[in-house]
Parts: C-alpha cells; structure tokens; sequence
C-alpha cells in the first residue's frame, strides 16, 4: 500500500515536530536490509500489508487483506484492518481495531510481531502467521515466502517529493495454508498471498492513489502505483514488474491505466472503478483487471478517520492471473 491509508488528517493532530525524530526520511545510501528491516522502525508512519486469495478444501474461493498501521505520533499505537470477501455470495466482510496509548508491536531485531487482543501478525524474512478471531469469520494462516523481495523506486527507495520518501518492499507469491471459519463451518484452506511494508516520512494531507499487485500464471509479478491531488492532477505513474527474480522499473511513460466501468457504493456515495485496462507497451502486456466482490469497500472512519476500496480482482487479456486493488476516494 503506496500511501498510509487515512493518516493524513490524524496525523498532523498527533506527530512529533520533524527535528524530534531521529530516523524520518530515506537517506542516499541507505538501502533496505533485509531481514533486520522487516522489523518496526522509528518513523512517523509504517504499515505491514498482507493480501492474498484462498480456496478451501470443498473449492470455495475467498480473499482476505490485513494490516497493520503503526503510527509515531504524541502516542505510539497501531490500527489494524481486515477484510474478508466471500467470492460465492458477493459480500465483503470487514473488522478493525486501534490500541489506546502505547502500540502492541514487538518482536526480535529482524523479525514483528503485533498481537491486538488475539489478533496476531507475525512475520520474520518471509515466514509470517496471521490469526483473526472476529464475529463473521476467524482464521488462523501460515505463509512462506517463495520468491526474492522486491525493492521499489531507487533499491527501495520512494521518493514522493514534497510528500517525503520512504522505504517499501514487497514479497509476491507467498504460499497460504491454514484454516478459515465463516458461516460457522471451519475448513482448511491453501493460497498465494502478495505482503508490502512501507516506512518513512509522508507529510501531505491532499493525496488519492491506485494501488495494484498482480500475480500473473507465467511468473511476472506487477505492482502500479499512481498518485494524484485533490484537484485530480496526477504527481507519479510509476510500478515495477519482477521476472525471474528480475524486477524493471517501470517508467511514467511506459504505464496505461484506464478505467473502464465502475460501481457506485450506496453506503458512502463513492464511486470506485471495477474493471480496469492496464497497457505496459515496452512489455507487451495487455491486460483487464477485474473485482471479483464489486462491492469491497472499507469503511475505516472509526480507525483511520477514511473511507477506501480494497479488492480483489481476476487478470484476463494477454497473460492470465490474479490480484489486488486498492483506491481511496476514486470520485463522488
């Protein structure tokens, strides 16, 4: 997830002058470390992301996100959201939590480990567990990375000029195997899940974005992200596209992104593109992205004071395969 989803406002509230922190922005020469980076840092914001797709062992097909937002404010606290679509009825469940005063987060020098109540995120160099127990659904899943990181921008490195810079990393196709209840059944599910997590300085309180990870079945790994302003002039196209543990960045001019046909959500009146064409010319990709639960909205204005989509969605055009869309506030 490219921006902090909906700290913006909070977080001029509750942060630190800037000449407090010791470790704000991404310094030249200073590249991620991996596994001692996958460990909480000393930033304003940072966030682990996991989303991924599951099939149970009678064939029924769910999605889930979870994340975890650690803030460094007047308060350290986390907030964590979670979702869970039901590909079979169409619906979307969603469950959140924030912790007061101090955060929850611990773990080893390289390694996490955030437990809110019984919801627990773990993870260390790509051997992670998520467990949620909510009133719609529980699981309890493992994840083992099966691919290289991918470092984003300048070996990892963001720059969103005014907005800040900051550090991400992604780990694509991590293989899934646990246990999902919903509808009061419990069964055993498998998946491929794709797990971000960003860290830095981001001081703006005027930015909407598209956000994609796309798994396709020949291999390649795509993320896209784009950012725009309140006013709807875009400030970044950019993504990568990984291949044989290759990653290329891809330039402003090398990304085609069109909307195609949207869904209205009748609870907050946003409307949010559901099927996507994605053109990537010097790679001879032509694709069509489509949400699979139009209707994945989350409501985090409880936690994150916003209100955004977050989905996933089947790849269909020139290569086949499947992902993830995140946008905030497409449009009214």
């Amino acid at each position: 997830m490219v921006v902090f989803a909906g700290y913006f406002a909070y977080e001029i509230l509750t942060s630190k002058p800037a000449e407090e922190w010791q470790e704000v922005s991404a310094k030249a020469g200073s590249y991620i470390q991996l596994p001692k980076d996958d460990a909480p840092h000393n930033t304003p914001m940072e966030w682990w992301c996991y989303n991924g797709h599951l099939k149970t062992a009678s064939g029924k097909e769910y999605n889930f996100h979870y994340t975890v937002f650690l803030v460094n404010g007047l308060s350290r606290h986390n907030v964590s959201h979670v979702s869970l679509g039901d590909h079979q009825l169409q619906k979307n469940y969603t469950t959140q939590k924030r912790t007061a005063g101090g955060g929850s987060d611990s773990g080893s020098q390289n390694s996490f480990l955030f437990n809110h109540s019984g919801w627990l995120m773990t993870g260390n160099n790509g051997a992670d567990q998520l467990k949620v127990n909510s009133d719609q659904f529980d699981f309890d899943l493992k994840l083992e990375t099966s691919r290289p990181p991918i470092l984003h921008g300048n070996s990892g490195i963001i720059n969103m000029k005014n907005a800040g810079d900051n550090y991400y990393y992604s780990r694509s196709h991590l293989n899934v195997s646990g246990t999902l209840k919903i509808h009061g059944n419990t069964e055993t599910v498998t998946g491929t899940a794709w797990f971000d997590h960003q860290w830095g300085d981001f001081r703006t309180t005027s930015v909407t974005w598209n956000w994609f990870s796309l798994m396709l079945d020949d291999g390649t790994d795509i993320m896209i992200y784009q950012f725009y302003d309140n006013a709807g002039k875009q400030l970044m196209n950019t993504g990568t596209l990984t291949k044989d543990s290759i990653t290329d960045i891809l330039p402003d001019t090398g990304i085609h992104l069109i909307p195609l046909e949207t869904w209205t959500s009748k609870s907050s009146g946003l409307i949010y593109p559901v099927l996507w064409k994605l053109e990537l010319p010097t790679k001879n990709i032509n694709l069509t992205t489509k949400a699979i639960v139009n209707n994945s909205e989350f409501d985090a204005r409880l936690t994150t004071y916003n209100i955004y989509w977050e989905g996933a969605v089947s790849v269909k055009g020139s290569q086949i395969g499947k992902g993830f869309v995140k946008m905030n506030k497409f449009k009214h």
